[in-house]
C-alpha cells in the first residue's frame, strides 16, 4: 500500500495510552519508526505550541484529530435531542477543526452518535417504547448529519476533512457500517466530508472488510488498525495482507493509524489501568513490525 509519497505512513493515535504525558509518547513512537501521531481530541487540554514543538524534535507529523465522544456525555453527542446539548457537540467538532488546521493535520475524525449510546435517546429515558425504534433512529440521523453539515464550511476554510467513522453496535446505534456511512455524507461536500474505517469495527460489522475497503474507494480519508480482538497486529484473525492490497487498489493516500487496546470494556478507560502499563511499548512494537512485513 503506498501513500501519497510512494511509502506506507504509520502513527498510533495517542489516547490509547492513557496516562502517559505526550514526550513518553512521541519518544515511543519514534523509537518504534513511527511517521506520525494522531492525537486526542481535547483542544482545551492539550498545548499547541508543546506539540508542534514536540512533532519538532521527535521528526513526527499529525496526522490526524481523533474526536473524543463518550456517552454519557450529551455535550459531544451530534445527535443529541436536546438544541442546546447538540450546538456544545457542534462547538466541541468546531474547535477540534480549528486544533487540526492548528496543527497542519488534514482531518478531524466524527463519530455521529457517543460511544456508548446504542439506542436513540427517547427508548433509552423510556419517553418512547422498542415499536419506535426506527422513526427515533431516524430522528436521530438527521439530527447528526445536520450537526455535521454545520461544519462544513469551516471545515473547508481551515483545509480539514471531517472524516465520519461508523462503529460496532455494541458501542453505538446510529452509523455501524462503511455503507451507512456514505450514505450519512452523501448529501454533503465529499471535499471537506469523507470516510474514517476502524479494522476491529468492521470486522464485527462488515461481510468483508476488504469490499467495505474497496466500496469506500477514494473516499477513504483515514484508517484504524487493530486486530479482531482489539489488540496488536497479529494476536488475532484479521487478514491484514489482503487489507494492504485492497488499500493499493483503491490508492489509498492516508495512513495506518494503530488504535490497539487491552481487554477491558470500555476503551475510554483501557489503557489508564495500570497493570496494562508495560504493553505500552510492546502493542507499538509489534504492531508496526507486524504490518512492515506485509507491505
Amino acid at each position: 500500500m503506498k501513500g501519497d509519497e510512494g511509502e506506507v505512513k504509520y502513527a498510533v493515535s495517542s489516547w490509547i495510552y492513557g496516562g502517559d504525558n505526550l514526550e513518553t509518547i512521541f519518544d515511543r513512537l519514534a523509537r518504534y519508526g513511527y511517521d506520525a501521531i494522531e492525537l486526542e481530541g481535547e483542544p482545551e487540554r492539550i498545548d499547541r505550541h508543546r506539540i508542534i514543538n514536540l512533532c519538532r524534535t521527535y521528526k513526527l507529523s499529525v496526522s490526524g484529530i481523533a474526536g473524543m465522544y463518550p456517552w454519557p456525555t450529551e455535550e459531544r453527542d451530534l445527535a443529541a435531542l436536546d438544541r442546546e446539548s447538540r450546538q456544545k457537540a457542534v462547538r466541541y467538532l468546531q474547535s477540534c477543526i480549528n486544533y487540526a488546521h492548528d496543527l497542519e493535520a488534514p482531518l478531524v475524525i466524527v463519530v455521529p452518535s457517543a460511544v456508548g449510546k446504542v439506542m436513540p435517546l427517547s427508548i433509552l429515558n423510556g419517553d418512547k417504547a422498542m415499536t419506535h425504534w426506527d422513526e427515533e433512529v431516524e430522528q436521530e440521523w438527521n439530527l447528526a448529519r445536520d450537526s455535521v453539515h454545520q461544519c462544513v464550511d469551516l471545515a473547508l476554510e481551515r483545509g480539514v476533512i471531517l472524516a465520519v467513522e461508523p462503529i460496532n453496535r455494541y458501542e453505538t446505534h446510529l452509523v455501524n457500517t462503511c455503507s451507512q456511512a456514505m450514505k450519512f455524507i452523501e448529501p454533503m461536500d465529499k471535499k471537506a466530508v469523507k470516510i474514517h474505517l476502524d479494522t476491529f469495527h468492521m470486522n464485527i460489522e462488515e461481510a468483508s472488510i476488504v469490499e467495505a475497503i474497496l466500496n469506500a474507494g477514494p473516499m477513504l480519508a483515514n484508517l484504524h488498525v487493530a486486530d479482531s480482538n482489539r489488540q496488536a497486529v497479529g494476536r488475532g484473525h484479521i487478514d491484514f495482507k489482503a487489507i494492504l492490497q485492497a488499500l493499493t487498489k483503491i490508492n489509498y493516500p492516508g495512513v495506518l493509524s494503530l488504535e490497539p487496546l487491552p481487554p477491558v470494556p470500555n476503551p475510554y478507560v483501557a489503557m489508564k489501568i495500570d497493570r496494562y502499563k508495560l504493553m505500552r511499548d510492546q502493542i507499538a512494537r509489534e504492531s508496526i513490525e507486524a504490518l512492515k512485513s506485509l507491505s
